[in-house]
């Protein structure tokens, strides 16, 4: 017994890391799966979730060695390049995810909204990163998955025909088999299904208090006072929208804020709000306005001071 022990950890530790852990799932699964059948109590939540975060460290032992690569090649383009394309999927994310939130909280086209959508693709780019992740992982499992599928079959016809030739006499190697990119798929797929489930956790949950903030940002950002446009009342913040339509947001008596929209007045609509003058009126008043302002007389006087000072000194 003590040497069929010792000859297992000796075949366990030729293994590398991430085999390893694969290896540690399996048995955790089997040892769950057992030990349910003979006590009759069911443990098997429990065991799925150990051996899938075994799984999940075996994947990440299997992508340290890129890390460091991607690491080291960091100055060269080739490398920044798939950076750059995931920064740039995440801020497209959170601008539609900014966009759709616009859209569900005021009712509104978010078109129109360019800094609240500008403010809300911000919060949102942090957490776009888990929907991208969750992409990216997704997309690697399954062509992992698919490589499996086409060389397994292969590898197991070659390792027959290895067998076979060593038989006649001939010499052939059969290098060590790869029925452990199963595994780097799973846990690809695994980390996938997490992150698409935090994504949709952090929506679900946070949605009311996401729609508050977007309330406020629109109303602070987007709404003005413009007492001379045409059809507003006294104390209302506007903001256009297309097609003859606009958007006001008045304060009611118990402080809260409304949003509305209605439609512009169809006549014609002619007020003269600002006069520019003449640009000799204008620099007139500039050279007068500069002649009496507080800063030019009390320069003047200090030069004046100095100049009397010196005089006395000679």
């Amino acid at each position: 017994m003590i040497a069929l022990k010792a000859k297992l950890l000796a075949k366990f530790q030729q293994y590398s890391v991430s085999q390893q852990f694969y290896l540690a799932s399996v048995v955790t699964y089997l040892i769950t799966i057992a030990a349910s059948l003979y006590t009759g109590i069911s443990a098997l939540t429990i065991g799925t979730t150990v051996a899938a975060a075994l799984i999940i460290c075996g994947f990440i032992a299997w992508c340290i060695p890129f890390a460091r690569w991607l690491h080291t090649a960091w100055d060269k383009p080739f490398a920044k390049t798939p950076i750059i394309i995931m920064h740039l999927l995440a801020l497209l994310m959170s601008t539609a995810c900014a966009r759709f939130a616009v859209a569900e909280t005021l009712g509104l086209p978010p078109q129109s909204f360019d800094l609240t959508v500008g403010f809300l693709a911000l919060l949102f780019y942090i957490p776009s990163w888990l929907l991208v992740v969750a992409i990216l992982l997704g997309l690697t499992a399954v062509l992992i998955m698919v490589i499996a599928m086409i060389s397994l079959p292969f590898e197991a016809a070659w390792q027959h025909m290895t067998r076979l030739a060593a038989l006649l006499g001939f010499q052939a190697k059969f290098k060590q088999s790869r029925s452990m990119i199963m595994f780097h798929g799973a846990g690809a797929l695994i980390i996938s299904v997490l992150f698409a489930m935090s994504y949709g956790y952090l929506t679900d949950n946070f949605s009311p208090a996401f729609k508050a903030v977007t309330k406020v940002i629109a109303l602070r950002s987007d709404f003005h006072k413009t007492p001379n446009y045409p059809d507003v009342r006294t104390g209302e913040y506007v903001h256009p929208l297309e097609n003859g339509f606009i958007a006001y947001a008045r304060e009611q008596e118990d402080k809260s804020v409304i949003i509305g929209v209605r439609l512009q007045p169809a006549e014609n609509y002619d007020v003269v709000v600002s006069t520019i003058p003449p640009l000799k009126v204008v620099m007139t008043n500039m050279a007068e306005h500069v002649k009496h302002s507080r800063a030019l007389i009390w320069l003047l006087s200090s030069a004046a001071s100095e100049t009397k000072s010196d005089a006395i000194l000679r």
